[in-house]
Parts: structure tokens; C-alpha cells; sequence
């Protein structure tokens, strides 16, 4: 397994102020050696997928002994299973419908049996009653065939096919704590999933009165940690947007210092290819941009991510081919890109922490808002100018870039197209060279990896200490002037609604005064990002 290396790469002008002063060590930054843990929080249906995905990967990290990987204490914490036995759980609060959970739940934490009768359920009623009880959701295809090879003593990562999935939880492979899952009830069929802001923030207050979630489950987590770095929270926009919005607005008052980094995935809504009704529309980019206001207000870091059906169709071929239409496959490619560009946060070796990174992608501006971009699989050289895709920029003021897997000669090729494409305006960037991407066994199949033409390494490789299959990637986050045109969007679209004086401003989800001021919110912020031709300040 290659090393992981950083690096502090320099901008062409050398002489420019403050570009090599905050390199201490020319060429390498030090790092505090004390573990510092994550707290992880996932919330709607497509995050939940990519959660599911983000940590198959971090179990096939447990299999290495390896000590420049990942540290496992960062994101998992240690507890006794039903037998006795110590078990990794993931730091995890997971929050969805019911229905969506498939056939994991509380009781079917650590190995619980989630068909026998809960023992806190008593009646009043002392006389006759019929009990009517939703039906046990069947194991996967994925589970039943895990429990199979368990009996047969045969290796569990052979297995090549997930099968049929209907839920996020169907190919998930680990155990979770009963406090991790967070189960909202089911909103009525003949009632839309995607709520009015007002709605959401009723949601979270009536939920969090009735599970006390603030004060247990959370404090629980947070003072299990001995140095926690912060929260990495991902979550659907449409679905709990005002949801996570008023969790955060709760968390700040009790947690005002801890940073915080953040995955809004976006409807989709803001494109012109959207296929939803007007008042759809509308509703789910007034939400958006609520919720980016409130992650503007009380969120370290952020990287909205477009819905993947958005995204352009070269991501999905060769030598991908994903169906760009399944959530299975969306979720997974989401996965590899936000794992790869959070690896940082969770090495041995070189451990990159949450507060340092965010304040350096925010030392030319005031925003804390980045854009996420990358290639997946990496195969050749080639692929920098022909499969880069998602926000690329032509001023990025800051950028941390990882690699996975590249062989010397790729990192030669990769440090040149630097140089040639990026440099010239970059001021300030951040080079991760570490070991390749492991395809965990429920990560859908890749063809068409070969050998690029200078006989560099672009196939998958299995790894010794993993027993996995390991693909290059390159994922990378910059703060650049593409983040002002996803605020000027929404802030112009939102200025219309005033202008229009839609029915949703007549309809009591939100007010004609309030939409102004977030148009005022939201145009400040967009003066706030990075803009080309901006300040060249220097990093702090």
C-alpha cells in the first residue's frame, strides 16, 4: 500500500506574500498526533445510500494493518455486542422515514432480533384487543447470502453480486448502535415528501421533544469522544432541509465552536431540465436556499453537490458504466468522491484535521462554501482534460486535491498538469497522494479498466493487507467563483418569486417580507465567495 503524503504545493508566482511563509516544514505540513474523532449524520434517502456505500468502505479499512490507513478510532467507536464481544459501530446518527429503513431498526441493532414483541409496550386496556402488527421485512439477497458463507465458514468477500435492493440498509455490513438509527414517522401517501420550511422546523422540534434526541443520543455521542474534530453531516435538500437546518440552529447553542462539514445534496430543482410542476419547483428551491443560508450561518464547510441525474452523461460511461438512473449507483459514485476528498480527516500518517482544512479553503474569502470535482476510475493520464467533471474553474483561489493509487509516474504526470491548468490562478492549493480507492464487495462492478499507453497502472489492483480490489480516483475541493453562480441563481430566481408575488407567497409557507430578506441573505453571500479578479490576498 502506497504512503500517504502531503504536500503545500506553491503557486507559479513564488514571490507572492504569505504563499510559502505558512509553510513551515518547505513542503509538508505538521500535524497534531492526538486521534481526533467525527461525528458522522446522514439524513434522507439518497444520503443514506451514500452513507451505506461510505462506510462499507471504512470496514474494508478494519482489515488493514497497515499503519499508514485509515485510523479506525476516528469514525468508529467501541462496543459490546449481545454475546459479550467488543464491536466496532460506526459515530453515526442516521435519520429517515420508517418505511425506508428497510429491515434495520433498533431492535435490530448489534444482532437484536427484530421480530420478537418490544417488552416497553404495554396496554391500559384490560380487556379483549386485536393486535395488528406490520409484517418483518425479509433479509436482502446481499444479508441471507453474508449469513451463508458465515455457516460454510467461506470468505464473505467473494461474493461478486449484491442483488435486488430496496432499501439503503439492504447491502449495509455493519452493526449499528440503537442510538445511530433515528426513525421519523411515515408522512401519509396522499401528502408530498418534500415538506414547506415551516414544516420541516415543526418536524425537528416535535421530534426532538419526543426522543430527547439533543440531550441524549447526540450528548451521548459527543462526550464519548476524547478530541472531537467535528461533524460531517450529509443530507437530501428537499426532503430535510428545514430539518437539518433547525437541528444545526439547536446544535450551536450547545456546540457554538465545533466545526462542522457539510454535504447539502441538492433536488436538482435550480436546472432548467427539471421535471417537476411549478409549485414543486418552487417549494423545493425556496428550501434550498434557506437551507444554504442557514448553512452559511452555521456551518463551517460546505459542498453542495447537484442531484447526479443533473450531472453531465460522460460520467456515466466508459469505463464507469453506471446507469445513471439507479440510486444504488448515483449513491455509490457520490460515496467514492466524498469519502476520497474527506480521507484527510481519518489517516494514520499525516492526519489533516477538520478546522484546519476549512479555514484554509476560506482564507481568500469570507464564504464557507466549495465545490467538489473529480475522475472515477482514474485510468490514464489522459483523463484530467477528458473526464474531469462536476464545478471545474478557471480561478479557484484555494483547491485540496486527493489521488489515489497513482503510480510515481502518474504523480509526475498529475504534479505537470498542475502546473499547466491550474497554477496560473490558483494562489493556494493542497496535494494528497495516498493509497488507492478499496472497492468494497457491494460497490457495483467496473469494466473496461486497462492500462493507459505509457504502460501506467490503470487496472484494479487487490490489495494484500485488504484482500479488495483497489482502483485510482482523484477527487478535489476548491473555493472558486462557480459558488457565486449557484448563490446568484438562487438569488435571482427568489427575487422573481418577490417580483411575481407567486402563490407561494400568498400561501402562508413563508412571507413576502421574509423572501425579500433572503434575497438580501442571498446576494450578500454571493458577494462574499471568491470571484475572479478578486483580492489576491494570502492565506492566514
Amino acid at each position: 500500500m502506497v504512503g500517504s503524503e502531503i504536500q503545500l504545493a506553491e503557486a507559479r508566482d513564488a514571490e507572492r506574500p504569505g504563499t510559502e511563509r505558512d509553510c513551515d516544514t518547505k513542503g509538508s505540513i505538521l500535524l497534531l498526533d492526538r486521534m481526533k474523532e467525527i461525528l458522522y449524520i446522514s439524513a434522507g434517502e439518497l444520503s443514506n445510500y451514500t452513507s451505506s456505500h461510505f462506510w462499507n468502505t471504512q470496514e474494508s479499512y478494519l482489515q488493514s494493518e497497515d499503519q499508514d490507513s485509515v485510523a479506525s478510532e476516528i469514525s468508529f467507536c467501541e462496543t459490546m455486542d449481545t454475546q459479550g464481544r467488543s464491536t466496532l459501530c460506526p459515530r453515526l446518527l442516521l435519520f429517515d422515514r420508517k418505511s425506508n429503513f428497510g429491515s434495520l431498526s433498533r431492535s435490530s441493532a448489534l444482532g437484536a432480533n427484530a421480530g420478537e414483541p418490544d417488552p416497553s409496550i404495554s396496554s391500559l386496556w384490560s380487556g379483549e384487543s386485536e393486535e395488528h402488527r406490520q409484517g418483518v421485512i425479509k433479509k436482502s439477497d446481499y444479508h441471507a447470502r453474508l449469513e451463508e458463507q458465515g455457516q460454510s465458514d467461506e470468505d464473505h468477500r467473494s461474493s461478486k453480486e449484491v442483488g435486488d435492493i430496496r432499501y439503503w440498509s439492504d447491502f449495509n455490513r455493519l452493526y449499528h448502535l440503537p442510538r445511530s438509527l433515528q426513525q421519523l414517522p411515515d408522512i401519509p401517501d396522499w401528502e408530498t415528501t418534500s415538506l414547506a420550511w415551516d414544516q420541516g422546523q415543526e418536524q425537528f422540534t416535535r421530534f426532538n421533544e419526543e426522543s430527547e434526541l439533543m440531550e441524549s443520543d447526540l450528548r451521548l455521542m459527543v462526550e464519548e469522544c476524547d478530541h472531537l474534530q467535528g461533524i460531517q453531516l450529509m443530507n437530501d435538500t428537499d426532503t430535510f432541509g428545514a430539518f437539518m437546518g433547525t437541528f444545526l440552529l439547536s446544535f450551536r447553542d450547545e456546540y457554538s465552536k465545533l466545526p462542522s462539514f457539510a454535504f447539502p445534496l441538492m433536488s436538482g430543482a435550480s436546472s432548467p431540465n427539471f421535471g417537476g410542476h411549478d409549485a414543486k419547483r418552487t417549494r423545493c428551491i425556496l428550501n434550498e436556499a434557506l437551507y444554504l443560508r442557514t448553512l452559511n450561518e452555521y456551518s463551517s464547510m460546505n459542498i453542495p453537490i447537484e442531484h447526479p441525474t443533473i450531472w453531465p452523461a460522460a460520467v456515466w460511461e466508459t469505463p464507469l458504466n453506471f446507469r445513471s438512473d439507479s440510486v444504488f449507483h448515483q449513491s455509490a459514485l457520490l460515496s467514492a468522491h466524498i469519502e476520497t476528498c474527506t480521507l484527510p480527516f481519518r489517516l494514520n500518517r499525516d492526519h489533516r484535521d477538520m478546522a484546519v482544512l476549512s479555514a484554509q479553503m476560506k482564507w481568500h474569502a469570507t464564504s464557507p462554501f466549495a465545490e467538489l470535482q473529480g475522475i472515477f476510475p482514474f485510468a490514464t493520464s489522459l483523463d484530467f482534460n477528458e473526464r474531469l467533471y462536476n464545478l471545474s474553474s478557471n480561478f479557484a483561489p484555494m483547491a485540496s486535491h486527493v489521488t489515489r493509487g497513482f503510480s510515481p509516474s502518474l504523480v509526475e504526470d498529475y504534479t505537470k498538469w498542475t502546473v499547466q491548468n491550474l497554477q496560473s490562478s490558483l494562489h493556494y492549493h493542497i496535494s494528497v497522494h495516498s493509497f488507492a480507492y478499496p472497492l468494497a464487495d457491494t460497490f457495483p462492478p467496473l469494466e473496461h479498466i486497462g492500462r493507459g499507453p505509457a504502460g501506467e497502472l490503470s487496472q484494479s489492483v487487490t490489495s494484500e493487507s485488504l484482500g479488495l480490489p483497489m482502483v485510482q480516483s482523484y477527487s478535489s475541493l476548491s473555493s472558486s467563483v462557480n459558488t457565486a453562480k449557484v448563490l446568484e441563481r438562487y438569488a435571482s430566481f427568489v427575487d422573481d418569486c418577490v417580483k411575481r408575488r407567486g402563490s407561494i407567497t400568498t400561501s402562508g409557507e413563508i412571507t413576502l417580507d421574509d423572501l425579500k430578506d433572503l434575497v438580501n441573505d442571498l446576494w450578500t453571500m454571493h458577494d462574499n465567495c471568491p470571484a475572479a479578479g478578486g483580492d489576491e490576498g494570502s492565506p492566514e
